[in-house]
């Protein structure tokens, strides 16, 4: 199980309505007499209330692009034939597999990087405060 960090999950997502403005900070106003400056956003921001919504929704098209199933017990659980799991929670993505596996779950780690900017944590001792211990069975 290796861990992989989004760096910019929130800030690539676009916004889907024309309706998502905000109001620049006092700060940026120049002059007394400045009038109020109103902004349209096209992408997600970490406040923006809808912003983890968009994330999923853009990992989701991604991972499913990729010939991944999204799971029906968990929606924010993606699986594949070759038994390659990815559990996504918030910016955190897991890939989980099998050692017959490792060259198709390191060509799913490039295909991720090359959309998103990724920090790669692995191997992956921590996930959603499950404590993940390694070790090996000899048969």
């Amino acid at each position: 199980m290796d861990h992989l960090d989004v760096v910019t999950a929130v800030q690539i997502s676009e916004i889907d309505n024309d309706d998502s403005h905000m109001n620049l900070p006092e700060e940026c106003a120049k002059g007394l007499n400045a009038p109020k400056i109103i902004v349209r956003l096209r992408k997600a921001l970490y406040d923006l209330r809808q912003a983890p919504r968009l994330w999923h929704d853009y990992i989701n098209s991604f991972l499913l692009s990729h010939q991944y199933i999204q799971s029906s017990a968990d929606l924010n659980l993606y699986l594949r034939r070759d038994t390659i799991l990815i559990p996504v929670h918030d910016d955190d993505i897991s890939v989980s597999y099998l050692e017959d596996v490792a060259n198709a779950a390191i060509e799913v780690k490039v295909k991720l990087r090359e959309q998103y900017t990724i920090t790669n944590l692995s191997p992956a001792w921590h996930f959603i405060g499950i404590e993940i211990y390694r070790v090996e069975i000899s048969t």
